[in-house]
């Protein structure tokens, strides 16, 4: 495991944000429109007509871009990260949702409060990931939801990025369901993320539209596993 990732990362991101400002949480993850359209279409089952009650946690929110979409969807929100940069931002940008400064292995909530945790594009810039699921557990509800998505270790892609990201730590999916299993989570799903070089991003916005992205993911395991960049994992606390 790479030491002080989590130092070089939290620097750079507040930095991004000092000499960015509002335009720092568009760089501080590429590619985040294709991100975003991908979590909306794994995360729609989720969204239920009235979602006044759910409370959702994003850890790992940045500057709050996809915090800021789900509320238009009612959903009573909470938001951490560990750039007090990027909070800052969040909060001027978002005051109706609550965003704090934390780290994620020592969340500022109760056991038991929250319905559904995100985190999102996190674990690869994470140490100690069993302590930092376990957190969540501690938090998330009996039968509650746990989504996160992370860079994937068996792509093909996977020497090129870990080239321009030497700092990040990618998983085998195969791993990291069973470090779910052992915090306490009944994984329900594991999906791809499909995405291609930036002059073929046309190729995205066919996967999704199509649902194509549904076909890919029936044969995630094991044809298309190795033509995902990224994937998510979705888990029930038991």
């Amino acid at each position: 495991m790479r030491k002080n990732i989590e130092l070089k990362l939290k620097k750079y991101n507040d930095d991004l944000y000092i000499n960015h400002g509002v335009d720092g949480k568009f760089l501080a993850e590429g590619n985040w429109k294709t991100h975003l359209e991908y979590f909306l279409e794994y995360f729609h089952p989720h969204i239920k007509k009235d979602n006044l009650n759910i409370t959702l946690l994003d850890v790992g929110c940045g500057a709050g871009l996809v915090s800021r979409e789900l509320l238009k969807y009612g959903f009573k929100i909470y938001g951490v990260d560990f750039s007090s940069q990027a909070i800052e931002l969040a909060k001027v940008e978002n005051p109706e949702i609550n965003f704090q400064y934390s780290s994620i292995y020592k969340l500022p909530f109760p056991n038991k409060k929250f319905d559904v945790i995100i985190c999102l594009g996190v674990f690869q810039t994470v140490e100690y990931p069993e302590k930092a699921l376990a957190e969540m557990a501690r938090v998330l509800k009996k039968d509650g939801v746990l989504i996160v998505r992370t860079l994937n270790a068996l792509s093909l892609s996977y020497l090129k990025a870990q080239k321009d990201n030497p700092d990040f730590v990618f998983y085998n999916p195969f791993s990291f369901r069973k470090k779910m299993s052992k915090a306490g989570f009944k994984v329900k799903a594991v999906k791809g993320i499909y995405s291609f070089p930036k002059k073929f991003n046309f190729l995205i916005e066919v996967i999704i539209k199509t649902k194509l992205y549904k076909i890919l993911n029936f044969l995630f395991f094991p044809i298309f596993l190795f033509f995902s960049h990224g994937f998510y994992v979705e888990g029930i606390k038991k």
